[in-house]
């Protein structure tokens, strides 16, 4: 395995499918001093015990100030405390610039440093451009593990000097089987709505669960006034609306074309009902609308209008 692993492995695909946790696996396995028969960590050895408490001298972590270490491939921030500044999502120029050292000094193990770059795309263009030298002269022995969600918003220039490692979604009932085995709740429309991701279906809150049932409940009535959904989400947060809504409204538009849903499958005879009198054209304007809501929703001057704005436009499509 080692002997045929690239310098730069770009690990990327969609949230939840465990990207970080197989980069992980990785880093861990490189860095055991007594590896399996199939190349694996063997657990035991001082340098998997150091892996697993964070202190392997050999290994960097570099990710955003607003994550957890051990969060897997979502963007959790850490709670702020009133008074002080909001944790950056960025990795800064100065995290890549603090890898001189570790790049530069011998290996602590006489094996492999790795660094561990999650997600990828979080890099500012300082900071790409700062690791970009890195991957273009590496040091010997060292190997760059980068996971990213997003990988066109990196650097083409980063990308191509990274090896692509393509990850999809697991088959359905393998993600159920590993779900149950973890003992989620998760069903078999958690999973769906989470697009599938086991992890994405496995860290769903219940209570979102319950206030998503109520407001698609509402959407599914005819008869309820946009002022009415807004009322309904004015306490909520409004970038998991639009995310919500999206997923509505995807589902509305593969069923006006003949199409089955694919985030909320125990609601398709609903939309179908519902999708009966909206027009496809508005079907799309109105997603292409969602779209764009979706790069201020994290952060709307006056969330009431917001809404307002959102349910409007949602009940002129028919």
């Amino acid at each position: 395995m080692h002997g045929r692993l690239p310098h730069a492995l770009l690990i990327h695909g969609r949230p939840g499918i465990g990207k970080l946790h197989l980069a992980q696996v990785l880093a861990q396995s490189l860095l055991c001093e007594n590896r399996t028969q199939e190349g694996l960590a063997c657990g035991a050895c001082p340098a998997c015990t150091w892996f697993a408490s964070g202190n392997h001298p050999d290994f960097r972590l570099v990710q955003p100030e607003s994550l957890l270490p051990a969060q897997e491939d979502a963007e959790v921030a850490e709670p702020v405390e009133e008074g002080k500044k909001k944790a950056s999502r960025q990795i800064k120029i100065d995290q890549i610039r603090g890898l001189g050292d570790f790049l530069n000094v011998g290996s602590h193990r006489n094996g492999h440093r790795v660094v561990l770059i999650h997600p990828a795309e979080s890099m500012n263009p300082g900071s790409a451009n700062a690791l970009l030298k890195s991957l273009e002269e590496p040091s010997p022995g060292v190997v760059f593990l980068l996971v990213s969600h997003q990988p066109s918003r990196l650097l083409a220039t980063v990308r191509s000097r990274c090896h692509a490692l393509a990850l999809t979604l697991p088959p359905r009932e393998l993600s159920l089987r590993w779900l149950q085995e973890q003992g989620s709740k998760a069903t078999p429309a958690t999973l769906a709505f989470a697009g599938d991701a086991p992890l994405e279906a496995a860290a769903l809150p219940e209570e979102e669960a319950e206030t998503r049932r109520r407001l698609f409940d509402l959407l599914s009535q005819p008869t309820s006034s946009a002022l009415g959904l807004a009322d309904f989400c004015q306490r909520l947060q409004p970038g998991a609306v639009v995310n919500w809504m999206l997923k509505w409204t995807y589902d509305l538009i593969a069923l006006a074309s003949r199409g089955r849903s694919r985030y909320n499958i125990d609601r398709e005879n609903k939309l179908s009902l519902l999708v009966q009198n909206m027009p496809i054209v508005k079907l799309l304007r109105f997603y292409s609308t969602l779209s764009s809501l979706q790069a201020i929703s994290e952060h709307p001057l006056n969330a009431r209008l917001f809404f307002d704005d959102l349910f409007i436009a949602y009940k002129e499509i028919g």
